[in-house]
């Protein structure tokens, strides 16, 4: 099974904690929002603002609930979620119940390989430059995600790995642009 494990997250510089830095928006966003599964797909995920309380439901239950999905994505291990999705604000990130509204040039990611023993595991990191030059970060330690060239469709990291993907999405304007939308239900 893979591995997801939460990095500190926090604040560098002056301010207060990770909620207040994000509240401006985040307070005024009160939705429900469904996600499917970047790796599996009998999950989804519902999302609830502005508290991130979440539970991942099977594909079933929610067929049956009758919710278009919200455009976006998420994966989990153990007992952390983490994704991104569409709002009328631009695209949330999130990990478990910390979220932000993304904007572009303000908020950029990495994304390493991390030497072995004993996996082969990786670090995401968000970074999110807030109003008064405060700067928000979360990230996660994960096993690698592997699977390239298992069929025709997963050709590149990005094709696996939803981290690899949300990194290379926030260097295009356009991806942001894209993840703006009202929401679906």
């Amino acid at each position: 099974m893979n591995s997801l494990s939460p990095l500190d997250f926090g604040m560098n510089g002056e301010g207060d904690s990770p909620q207040t830095a994000t509240a401006t928006i985040m307070d005024t966003m009160t939705h429900t929002v469904y996600l499917h599964s970047y790796d599996r797909y009998v999950d989804v995920l519902e999302y609830h603002l502005p508290d991130g309380t979440f539970k991942i439901i099977h594909h079933d239950e929610w067929e049956k609930l009758g919710i278009p999905l919200t455009m976006g994505n998420f994966c989990s291990e153990d007992h952390y979620v983490a994704g991104v999705f569409a709002s009328p604000e631009g695209p949330v990130f999130f990990l478990n119940s910390q979220h932000v509204v993304g904007r572009y040039r303000w908020t950029v990611a990495t994304l390493e390989k991390l030497p072995p023993p004993p996996k082969c595991m990786k670090r995401f990191t968000l970074f999110h430059k807030e109003l008064y030059k405060r700067t928000l970060e979360f990230g996660v330690i994960y096993t690698e995600r592997f699977g390239i060239g298992t069929n025709p469709y997963d050709n590149e990291e990005e094709d696996v790995d939803l981290f690899a993907w949300i990194e290379r999405m926030l260097k295009s304007e356009a991806s942001f642009k894209l993840f703006t939308k009202d929401w679906v239900a």
